[in-house]
């Protein structure tokens, strides 16, 4: 079972005992050990056994200088930091950017939030409390490699396309679409119209 919520236990360091392959994930999942207990986690990209990763909770008013792997709200890291496994409320575990080789980018803090641009370059707030961790997905090659033949995406699970659909070639033109507006999973309280209107 992979533990995404980085600060289940107290704060504190845990130490890397091995970096393997999941067939359940595209990315590569780490084992870590921590006090008296040990757990799977997802793995970043430089990760190695023998790492000392850290997690912690503390927002300072300086922003850290967070090593990879390392697990921080994103109110305590700077701005411009890659980050990846992001929680979208505080204390849920990382439900987003998961992926073999993807990463986000923390763009700005403004008030007790933070925005976030995720790898489909669409943006998400959050309270700064939300815990990420700083990085890229370990197995970044993972979209390089060479199908070979149609059985193996049978494997995957991928059935074939119907005669019916036929993808649109150029002729149809481009469709320059808008990016979307920002996604925000921060609740902020209303304000109660004055009484009388």
């Amino acid at each position: 079972m992979i533990d995404f919520q980085r600060l289940r236990y107290q704060e504190g360091t845990e130490k890397v005992v091995s970096v393997r392959y999941d067939p359940c994930r595209s990315a590569d999942i780490a084992l870590v050990a921590g006090g008296n207990r040990k757990r799977w986690i997802i793995a970043t990209e430089n990760m190695q056994p023998g790492d000392i990763i850290r997690n912690s909770a503390h927002i300072g008013r300086m922003a850290v200088s967070a090593s990879e792997g390392d697990a921080y709200p994103l109110g305590a890291l700077p701005v411009g930091t890659l980050i990846c496994n992001l929680e979208s409320h505080p204390g849920k575990g990382a439900q987003y950017i998961r992926a073999a080789g993807t990463c986000g980018v923390l763009l700005r803090k403004v008030n007790g939030t933070a925005i976030v641009q995720l790898p489909s370059k669409r943006q998400m707030q959050v309270l700064e409390t939300c815990v990420a961790t700083v990085g890229r997905v370990s197995n970044v090659d993972h979209n390089k490699r060479v199908i070979g033949k149609a059985g193996r995406n049978r494997w995957l699970g991928k059935r074939p396309h119907t005669g019916l659909w036929h993808r649109k070639g150029g002729w149809a033109g481009r469709k320059i679409r808008p990016l979307p507006p920002l996604k925000s999973y921060v609740h902020l309280p209303r304000v109660a119209a004055p009484p009388g209107q």
